[in-house]
């Protein structure tokens, strides 16, 4: 079972320019996403969005994007992948090569069967296990954040870690 204690979180809130609370970009950038992913709330398959990376960390700076994880249920993947990038275009909010700070990146989707990290994770990988916990869901239907903690559970103990793990609940405006 890998664990990281509070001395290796210490290393990696440096390495990676972590903060302990949200500044002027990681706040904007939140509510950005909030005002945005009520346009896709309403897809019967999508089953959570998580903000991650750099807000997540709350170490967004201006030229920061928003980098969004995508949940939905199996076998609907690209479906909704289709709508939410159609969505988002037309909306004038997606990244592309020519606008990126502030605008919304689309590249990690899953499904509900492959939310285990497990296979991902490299000896030692410290980043993936914080990587998970830095996670913030802004949409959660059917519990799947808890699902994913659980499922991750099973090769990280993420015990030491509670309470962020509760504050990041906070972070969910869209639940059914």
């Amino acid at each position: 079972m890998q664990s990281f204690n509070q001395k290796h979180h210490k290393k990696f809130k440096k390495l990676f320019k972590v903060k302990e609370k949200p500044r002027k970009w990681d706040k904007l950038y939140l509510e950005k996403t909030y005002k945005y992913i009520k346009y896709i709330s309403w897809i019967p398959w999508l089953k959570m969005v998580w903000i991650w990376n750099s807000i997540a960390m709350n170490c967004s700076t201006k030229e920061s994007d928003i980098d969004l994880l995508i949940v939905t249920d199996n076998n609907r993947l690209w479906l909704v992948r289709i709508l939410v990038t159609l969505i988002f275009q037309v909306l004038w909010v997606r990244k592309n090569d020519k606008y990126h700070a502030g605008r919304f990146c689309l590249s990690f989707f899953t499904t509900i069967d492959w939310l285990n990290f497990k296979s991902w994770k490299i000896k030692n990988d410290i980043y993936l296990y914080f990587w998970i916990l830095y996670f913030k869901p802004i949409l959660d239907y059917d519990n799947t954040y808890k699902k994913f903690i659980k499922i991750n559970s099973t090769w990280a103990d993420f015990s030491e870690y509670k309470d962020m793990i509760k504050e990041n609940k906070k972070y969910i405006k869209y639940k059914k």
